[in-house]
């Protein structure tokens, strides 16, 4: 009789007629359930506790919008999802391999903590030198600022012409009316 096997996620599962039981052996432990759904969950929940273990505490870094400072917030990073290619054109076209992740944190005034998709650029590790270049950058925003607005007070104290000072201009045009 022809022997019934499948693979879930890259894992060889045989059914075994004679006990009515799935069997998954590559898993580094034997693994078996009567129901094929069941054995999935089994596989699932292992993946699940693998990386619950792999999660990588970091801080997740947000732009700043509107002339608000950028922000960081704790985060923790729960799965690695896929790679992908890009040409970066302010380079030159130089081709760049981005990271996606899962990352769970809070966001836009959440109480509670939510999972989302983020590159891994977006990330800082939750290192004291991490912290220090991220105080460092703060700091350098807020000279920005500073300095903008001094520009733009001084541009705007730089002394503009009158009507006064075109006075011969404006008695020529109303003279060429009359």
């Amino acid at each position: 009789m022809a022997e019934i096997e499948t693979t879930y996620r890259g894992h060889l599962i045989r059914y075994g007629e004679n006990s009515d039981t799935w069997y998954a052996h590559d898993l580094g432990f034997e693994a078996s359930n009567q129901s094929l759904a069941k054995l999935k969950t089994q596989i699932d929940k292992m993946y699940l506790d693998l990386r619950k273990k792999a999660a990588v505490k970091a801080f997740e870094i947000r732009p700043g919008y509107m002339g608000q400072l950028p922000t960081c917030a704790e985060a923790t990073v729960t799965e690695y999802l896929k790679s992908f290619s890009e040409k970066d054109y302010r380079t030159g076209g130089q081709t760049l391999t981005r990271h996606k992740v899962a990352v769970v944190a809070l966001r836009r005034d959440n109480d509670r903590a939510s999972r989302a998709e983020k590159e891994l650029s977006d990330l800082m590790p939750n290192t004291p030198e991490a912290q220090a270049a991220y105080d460092e950058a703060l700091r350098l925003y807020e000279v920005t600022k500073a300095a903008q607005k001094a520009a733009d007070e001084a541009f705007k104290a730089i002394p503009r012409l009158s009507i006064d000072d075109i006075r011969e201009l404006v008695r020529i045009k109303e003279s060429e009316a009359a």
